[in-house]
């Protein structure tokens, strides 16, 4: 062999042997160990602890959660036990794991949120409901326009669409206070008390609850009276990073536009209103064919506002950046958001500024937890946002509203020349398009910073089971407004000498000291508020039937508006109080829970500054019960709880109620004695605005009993709540007093009673296969029925006038009994005169309440329920298959109604005068001679104030059912395969498309039933088509 072979031979071994000693060093066994807790940070026994591909190998956790286990650097673990989510963890250079086990989404091991604190869904013994996350992820900017119908309990409605005012209405189990009381929920978000949960973007949500009785309710004392939403934000886990990118981008177009006639037809009912109103008619039919011809659209206008004004779509698009992960001792979640949504408004090129509205808002997100010890967490928490809301000069809703008082033809658009028309000098009428083209643009700039930062220290130590922990939180608001406005000079054709000699428009000045300059205004707000917050828990187990766990808290809470218009206004906002639960659990079977808030507010007087507020609640799983064994096949868990509670509100009426306001009076007269005729003289003294009262808390009793149940192995959940609620003590200014005691102001005093009941439920399904399928779904309904028991109002002459025993938003009116067919009906009918003028055929006719004869305000009654509907349900539906999917979710409302009033809406019945009144399509509707429909939408039409009086008082006759059944969600995305997805170095990748409010069906058709018009004269809510495209890394 000679020396090369040699050479090789041993390069050959040398080197084989550096393969074979890197593998052995890559593949070296070790000895792990850890511990295993769920998310109540309680030890799990009992877990499987085995490694990924090979099940043989492996253990389980002792009493204290702990393992040990000797394994390869290269292999993973994985954790499993009945009942949980199953965890995977590469073992690497970690010798020690600290591993937490989620409970399958819907099991009763579910850990959930409750009022400060956590627990376990199988222990809940109060009403609450929560939503899937990915459920919020929709193309909107504010989660309240969302979660109606999706959530049992929530009664929500959303008013408008304009980008920037677009939030929606939220009630929990509906309205069950009145006056000027606060019906909104209290909002907690990470912790802390009075947040937007309309700030926050949905990829940063962790959960999502809301709580609705006295149990879940009464720890948070007065403040908890009308519910409480619970929001907390994403944290890392124990990982490696993980980041994820979302992108969406859509369109949005009107769910529906008011429909306003053309010229031709207004031209037509404005002169049958005139002739039938003993007028003579306006418009010549040569002056409506030189209309319509369009040849001379200066002299003859014929405009479509709603199409000046509008665009046929807009915009939106959603940007969503987060990294999360950590390690033993620290995790992290941080994340960016951008949201940005223009509306449908025009705007004007030629102009050197922006006048659509257009709403930005940037988020950001920042969650980090550390182990300093392993004993003391330390959380802490920055989040906020910045956001851009861009307007025109003139406020959009004000513009849309003047489309109602803009006639077809009383002006074109523009002059030539970009000239703006007008009427007069008083700016009556005002040109619509000029109004969100012309007149400017307002930008309003603000910002948003949360913090929170909290310090857990276990004291087991002490005595197992025991913490204690502290939060404090530091938020601060900050507003500019920069107004760049102008009223621009305007003008209207002369009417005797339209065209000038050489055949351009000769046009009349009408307001003269406008500018086409810009002009500059600014405004300024902001306020900032602390929140602090410490508590002493206790969670323990004695043995294996007996838990017992406590909690002592308390908090402080202080606000201040940087900017306030007065000096009552500038002081801080404070409040305060404890708050106490203690629980007993047996065998997982009999629970038992005692709540307590005890709450102090500087609205009121020292002695009566303070409220305490009890609540107790029990629930017992039948299905556990030996003699349930028989139905186990059919119902494999049944449960039952009741709570019964008081909870408190300290809102309503004015600041520091319990202090007597006085007023110098030096320039109101006073009294001269002995005078003998005028007894005024010079020199008033001190005027008493407004007498304090002994206002105190009002109370709201509120019981629960709940039914939860699974069947079909499983497959089928159920929770239904029935609940009752008498709230005493609500705010409100004295109504029983006469105004010959000369009183300014009535003063305020706890004389309202009003009671609310209902019920509320969730019916939904676990995953189950058909086919190559996969399917969910899952239903929700929400009913109540509010009535004022106490308004403090006089007792009325007749019981039909009386407003106690009906819901707080009841509408009072008139009662229709159709329309006068002839002037025999009209004289054989009682006397309509007290309502203004006598009533012609065609006219509407309404019910003598009190048989008098007459009809007066002694005919008024109880004529609608209002614009907050009493039953809210929801029904959505989840499809997989391969790696499709698709969901779809119908949202429905009923019981909610609508007055129609306002400029517009009657016919020539303007509150400025007649020829202010636009029409809308369904005018061509109406009750004429020669077609007397008694069911027509509108009753003979007439001309002016006077004309119209005995049809446009309130009646039934107005009253129109806006209930309604909504697609309001669609959804279908596609996973990309896995070979794709790694190509590209993603984890994971979908595309997908959504659209929000896309279509509904209503008995209402004249707008979007959910608006809060009684005109039409709102910019209407938008429907929206977005794609998009999700990935993580």
């Amino acid at each position: 062999m000679n020396k090369l072979s040699v050479s090789r031979s041993f390069l050959s071994l040398l080197l084989g042997c550096c393969l074979l000693a890197f593998s052995a060093a890559a593949q070296t066994t070790v000895k792990v160990s850890g511990v295993v807790k769920d998310r109540l940070d309680k030890a799990m026994s009992g877990v499987s602890v085995t490694v990924q591909g090979n099940a043989k190998l492996g253990t389980q956790t002792n009493d204290k959660g702990e393992f040990s286990i000797t394994v390869s650097t290269t292999d993973a673990l994985v954790f499993s036990y009945v009942g949980y989510q199953s965890v995977t963890r590469p073992v690497s250079n970690t010798i020690y794991f600290e591993v937490v086990l989620d409970a399958a989404q819907g099991s009763q091991e579910e850990v959930v949120v409750v009022g400060f604190g956590k627990a376990k869904k199988v222990s809940l013994v109060g009403a609450q409901s929560s939503v899937n996350v990915q459920d919020l992820k929709q193309p909107v900017a504010n989660l309240s326009t969302v979660l109606a119908g999706r959530i049992s309990g929530i009664v929500g409605v959303q008013r408008t669409g304009l980008p920037g005012e677009n939030a929606g209405d939220l009630w929990i189990r509906g309205i069950s206070t009145f006056g000027p009381n606060s019906t909104g929920a209290l909002v907690i978000i990470d912790g802390v008390q009075g947040r937007d949960l309309n700030s926050l973007d949905p990829e940063d949500i962790a959960s999502f609850t809301i709580l609705k009785d006295a149990s879940a309710t009464a720890v948070y004392g007065v403040a908890g009276a009308n519910g409480v939403i619970l929001i907390n934000t994403k944290r890392g886990k124990t990982a490696k990073p993980v980041l994820k990118f979302n992108y969406n981008q859509g369109v949005t177009a009107f769910t529906k536009l008011p429909e306003l006639t053309g010229a031709a037809s207004y031209m037509n009912l404005r002169n049958e209103a005139r002739l039938a109103s003993g007028l003579g008619a306006e418009y010549a039919q040569a002056y409506i064919d030189s209309t319509m011809a369009g040849n001379q659209p200066y002299l003859y206008p014929n405009v479509d506002w709603m199409k000046e004004i509008f665009k046929e779509a807009g915009g939106t698009r959603r940007f969503n950046f987060s990294a999360s992960g950590g390690s033993e001792n620290a995790n992290y979640y941080v994340a960016l958001a951008y949201y940005d949504e223009q509306s449908l408004l025009r705007n004007d090129g030629s102009q050197g500024y922006e006048s659509n509205q257009r709403f930005k808002r940037y988020n950001f997100t920042s969650n980090i937890s550390m182990n300093w010890t392993k004993t003391t967490k330390f959380d802490l928490g920055i989040q906020g946002y910045i956001t851009n809301l861009n307007t025109p000069g003139v406020n959009a809703q004000a513009a849309f509203r003047d489309v109602m008082v803009t006639t077809p033809i009383l002006y074109p658009k523009m002059y030539p020349g970009n000239l703006v028309p007008g009427i007069n000098a008083a700016n009556a009428q005002r040109n619509p398009y000029e109004e969100i083209t012309q007149t400017g643009y307002v930008n309003t700039a603000s910002n948003q910073v949360y913090s929170n930062a909290r310090i857990t220290q276990d004291l087991a130590a002490i005595t197992p089971g025991l913490t204690v922990y502290g939060l404090f939180s530091f938020d601060a608001y900050n507003t500019q407004v920069i107004s760049r406005t102008r009223q621009r000079n305007t003008y209207k054709m002369d009417p005797v000498n339209p065209y000038n000699a050489d055949g351009s428009v000769n046009l009349l000045p009408v307001i003269t000291n406008g500018s086409d300059n810009l002009n500059y205004g600014r405004a300024n707000g902001g306020n900032r508020s602390y929140y602090l917050e410490t508590a002493l828990n206790y969670d323990r187990a004695f043995g294996k039937n007996h838990r017992v766990t406590g909690l002592m808290l308390f908090n402080q809470r202080s606000y201040i508006d940087a900017f306030a218009a007065d000096l009552t206004a500038s002081l801080p906002y404070r409040s305060m109080g404890l708050a106490g639960r203690g629980t007993y659990a047996y065998k997982e079977k009999y629970f038992a829970e005692l709540n307590f808030g005890y709450n102090g507010s500087e609205n009121f007087a020292p002695e009566k500054r303070f409220g305490f507020f009890p609540s107790i609640g029990v629930g017992w799983v039948l299905s556990k019960e030996k003699f349930f064994e028989p139905i186990s096949n059919v119902f494999q868990f049944f449960k039952l709880r009741y709570s019964d509670g008081l909870v408190g509100s300290g809102a309503g009426g004015r600041r520091f109620g319990y202090l007597t306001i006085v007023s110098d009076a030096s320039t109101v007269p006073g009294f001269n004695w002995g005078n003998g005729q005028s007894n005024q003289g010079s020199g008033g003294g001190v005027q008493v605005q407004d007498f304090g009262a002994a206002v105190q808390w009002s109370k709201s009793r509120k019981q629960d009993l709940g039914i939860e149940f699974k069947t079909f192995n499983s497959k089928l959940s159920v929770i239904v709540d029935f609940f009752k609620e008498h709230r005493t003590g609500v705010f409100l200014q004295r109504a029983s007093l006469p105004s010959y005691v000369g009183l300014v102001n009535n003063p305020y005093g706890n004389l309202g009673v009003i009671d609310n009941a209902g019920f509320d439920a969730t019916i939904e399904t676990s995953q189950f296969h058909w086919g190559n399928t996969k399917w969910d779904f899952r239903g929700t309904i929400t009913y109540n029925r509010d009535k004022i028991i106490e308004n403090d109002q006089p007792v009325q002459p007749f019981p039909y006038m009386e407003r106690r025993g009906f819901n707080s938003l009841s509408t009072y009116g008139y009662t229709a009994m159709g329309l006068f067919a002839d002037q025999k009906e009209i004289d054989n009918a009682p006397d309509q005169t007290p309502l203004g003028g006598r009533p012609r055929p065609g006219d509407i006719r309404y019910k003598d309440l009190n048989s008098d004869g007459l009809i007066n305000n002694l005919d008024i009654s109880r004529i609608g329920n209002g614009d907050v509907p009493n039953l809210i349900y929801g029904l959505g539906a989840n499809v997989e298959w391969k790696r499709f999917y698709i969901g779809v979710f119908f949202q429905g409302s009923d019981g909610a109604q609508r007055l129609l009033t306002g400029d517009g809406i009657i016919p020539f019945n303007n509150s400025t005068g007649p020829e202010r009144s636009n029409l809308l399509t369904i005018a061509e509707d109406r009750w004429t001679e020669a077609n007397p429909n008694p069911n027509a939408f509108y009753p003979r039409l007439a001309y002016g104030n006077a004309a119209n009086r005995n049809n446009a008082v309130a009646s039934s006759w107005w009253i129109k059912d806006i209930s309604f059944v909504r697609l309001k969600t669609l959804a279908m995305g596609y996973n990309l395969p896995d070979k794709w997805v790694k190509r590209a170095g993603f984890k994971s990748a979908q595309v997908y498309a959504q659209g929000f409010n896309l279509i509904y069906w209503s008995p209402f058709k004249l707008w979007d039933p959910e608006l809060n018009t009684g005109n039409g004269a709102i910019y209407p809510n938008i429907r929206t088509f977005s794609v998009g495209l999700e990935f993580t890394l």
